[in-house]
Parts: structure tokens; sequence; C-alpha cells
């Protein structure tokens, strides 16, 4: 298979694309590693919960005489992958996993290493896709998360990519011009990580980090509840006084400022930028290639609108759909630290550590399931594009669907942690 693009030999670049090697004895090893030492040591995973059917489910999927895409949950950074690899570890130990150019790539030994353990790198005009469906024809399986990036949001589902769907539609149909019988299976995969017992004193050491490296008021003699809605204050009027929004004012209530100061930067964005319209994935395209073109000739300028983008991200993660309620579970809290900090706190060896390796704040049990796998059929009658967006809306109701199963069944589960969200106004 060639590569995307030209190498000029003895010189590493990270936008250069090379297929996988992979090397079975070490993807294996790595696999024991992971499930013995990674989840539980580092990342405080210390329970993985399949129930057999959703494993039989997967296997059923994911087998020599199947053509498989897995498109997982994307809730967080780094546990999502090793989860990844303990799923497959079981199913299928030498799946093909896709993985950030700038991970893959980070230098010419790392690169040797992930593409040793069939990390597939996103680099732009790469061949990754046709290695994916030349792999998955093989029946090893190939697993990408579809919302692109960690969401920090454990109870939504993202917007998909696309490409998980394209890869499986051109492997369907090479499947239908080989004339051969052989299943071609979308395969959403969900989960929720959940604390297994009291987390309040590894949300005080985050939330202990944030104020100090922001050099906001300690918090340290309040409760969990009073120090989170205290620092959510704090961070809102610090970011507004930054960015040079004016004064942020809570009185009406957390989420009425926080709704307002999010229109003060749509505005201040559109005034240099144009209207953002509804679409805010293709409006942060245009304004970030706007950006690269002004930065030489507006470089102070384009740096404070890159901190505005940035701000105005880290506060629609803040999505009071989801958190104005009048309790939070403790992982909800959890998620919105881990979002905060890895927005805010980039710089520095100890928070470049910990945004790449973001280890929770307790011990935890990551509950896995396995929807109905949804079957994919190139066929030469009708429009192909309205087939695939319908295949990527049910994969993502599917995952919605999961994560919304396992939050019942959690909530069911035994006595709830939930504490009061002072952040909420009936």
């Amino acid at each position: 298979m060639t590569t995307g693009r030209t190498r000029t030999p003895g010189k590493f670049s990270p936008l250069e694309y090379r297929d996988p090697a992979p090397a079975p004895w070490l993807i294996h090893a790595l696999g024991a590693l992971n499930r013995f030492v990674f989840l539980p040591g580092v990342l405080h995973i210390t329970r993985f919960e399949l129930p057999a059917s959703d494993e039989r489910r997967l296997r059923a999927a994911v087998n020599p005489g199947t053509a498989a895409f897995l498109g997982p949950s994307h809730p967080e950074f780094l546990s999502d992958w090793l989860v990844d690899k303990e799923l497959s570890r079981r199913v299928s130990p030498l799946m093909a996993h896709w993985a950030s150019y700038e991970i893959v790539n980070a230098s010419p030994s790392a690169r040797a290493f992930w593409l040793a353990s069939n990390l597939i790198a996103n680099a732009p005009g790469g061949d990754g896709k046709a290695y994916s469906v030349a792999w998955a024809l093989k029946g090893h399986g190939v697993l990408l998360h579809p919302e692109g990036t960690a969401t920090w949001q454990g109870e939504r589902i993202g917007p998909l990519l696309p490409g998980i769907v394209d890869m499986a539609w051109d492997a369907a149909e090479r499947v239908r011009a080989s004339g051969v019988s052989r299943p071609v299976w979308l395969v959403p995969v969900a989960w929720r990580y959940a604390f297994r017992g009291d987390a309040r004193r590894g949300l005080a050491r985050d939330m202990a980090w944030i104020e100090r490296g922001l050099s906001l008021p300690r918090g340290g003699q309040l409760e969990t509840p009073e120090r989170f809605s205290t620092l959510m204050v704090r961070l809102l009027e610090r970011q507004c006084e930054q960015l040079g929004l004016g004064r942020a004012d809570p009185r009406a209530g957390y989420f009425a400022a926080q709704a307002d100061v999010v229109e003060r930067l749509q505005r201040a964005l559109a005034e240099r930028y144009g209207e953002l319209g509804g679409d805010w994935t293709r409006a942060l395209f245009q304004i970030r290639r706007e950006m690269r073109e002004r930065a030489e000739a507006d470089p102070d300028g384009v740096r404070r609108d890159r901190a505005r983008v940035a701000e105005l991200q880290r506060l629609s993660g803040f999505d009071p759909a989801l958190y104005d309620r009048a309790e939070l579970a403790p992982e909800r809290i959890a998620e919105v630290l881990k979002r905060t900090r890895s927005s805010l706190l980039t710089r520095g060896f100890a928070n470049t550590l910990h945004n790449t390796v973001p280890v929770a704040a307790g011990p935890r049990t990551v509950h896995v399931r396995v929807a109905e796998p949804i079957a994919v059929r190139a066929d030469e009658s009708g429009d192909g594009a309205s087939v695939r967006a319908a295949l990527l809306a049910e994969h993502r109701a599917r995952l919605q669907a999961l994560v919304d199963q396992l939050g019942d069944e959690l909530a069911a589960s035994g006595p709830s942690r939930r504490m009061p969200n002072l952040l909420h106004r009936s």
C-alpha cells in the first residue's frame, strides 16, 4: 500500500503518513500490561464491567468472517484508549486503532512503536482509510472514535464525523464487487465511568490545582458543593476580565451569566469574522482558517481571538442542559474539572503530564455496553450520500441509547452520591 505523502529520505515529518506494521508479540504484551498495570494502577480503573451478552454480541460482529468498524463513545482522553485496548484484547487483539498524528508521529521512535502497535495516524492526506478497509476485510476489526475528540461529557454523545461510515461503505462496496457474501458492520460501543467510593478528596485536589494555577482564592475551607460553585463563578469572572469582555454578573444565577458571556464572545468574534451561524463546527473551521491568514499581520488580535474561541468552547461544554440541575453526581463534577484544567492550564511539565494522563479523582468502574451492530450494504440503487447520512445518524442514536441505558442502570444500582448543585436556580 502506498503512503499518502512522499518522504524525504532521512528527514522526519510529523505530517507524514505511514501504514502500521503490527507486531503481534508487542500487541499481546501491551494488552496484558494495560489490563493489569495501566488501567488499575495509573488511571484508577479498577473494575472493567462488560456483561457476557454484550461480549458475545461484540465477538459475533468482529471475527474472520466479517468486516467490522467499531465506533465507541469518547467521554475522556487516554482512559478511553486504554478501554479500547482491553476490548480488543478480549475480542480481537490485532484490531487496528485510529489516533491523532501528533501522538503517532511525536518522534521517529514514537512512530516506530505506535505503528508496531497497529495505530493508524490521522495525518492529512494519508492512506489511513485504505489501510482500515483492507484490515477490516481481514477480519481483525478497526476501531475509531467518531466524535473525533474527547468530549468530557459522560451523559451525552456529541456530533459524529462521517469517516467511520465512509470506510464501512467502501468495505461494503468491495464485498459487493467481489461477489462474496460477507457482513460489514458498524458496531456502536459506549461506556460510563463511575466512582467506586467517596471521591470528594480527589475532587478537592483537582479544584485546589485549578485555584492555584489560575491565582484564584483558595477554597480549602469549603465543602465540595460550595467550593465547586464558587470556583465556577470566579472562573467566569476571571475569564471575562482576561478576555476584555467586561464584568460577569452572576446575581441572576450562574447559567444566566454564562449565557450572557457566551453571547458576548460570539458577538466579539462575529465582528471580526462574520456571523457564526448555527453550525458551530463549520463556524469554528472558518474562524481558524481566517486566523491563520491574519496571524502575521495582526498577531496580538489573533492571539486574543484564539483565547476567546477556547473560552467559548469551554463554556459550551458546561452546557446547562447537562449541568443546570438541582443535584450533580461526582462524575459530572469531575469531568467539568478535567475539561477546565485541560482548557486553561496548559503550560509547564506538570500540567502537560496531567493533560496527557488525566488521573481520576478516585478508583472507578468502567461500565461497557455494546449495541446491536448496524449492517452496511452498498447497494447499486438509491442515493449513497443519503444512506450514509442515515447510517451515521443511527450510529449516534444507538450510542446515546446505550449511554442513557447505563445511566438508568447506575441510578438503580445503589445509593446515590449526588451533591447539591449550588449553581442551579429552580
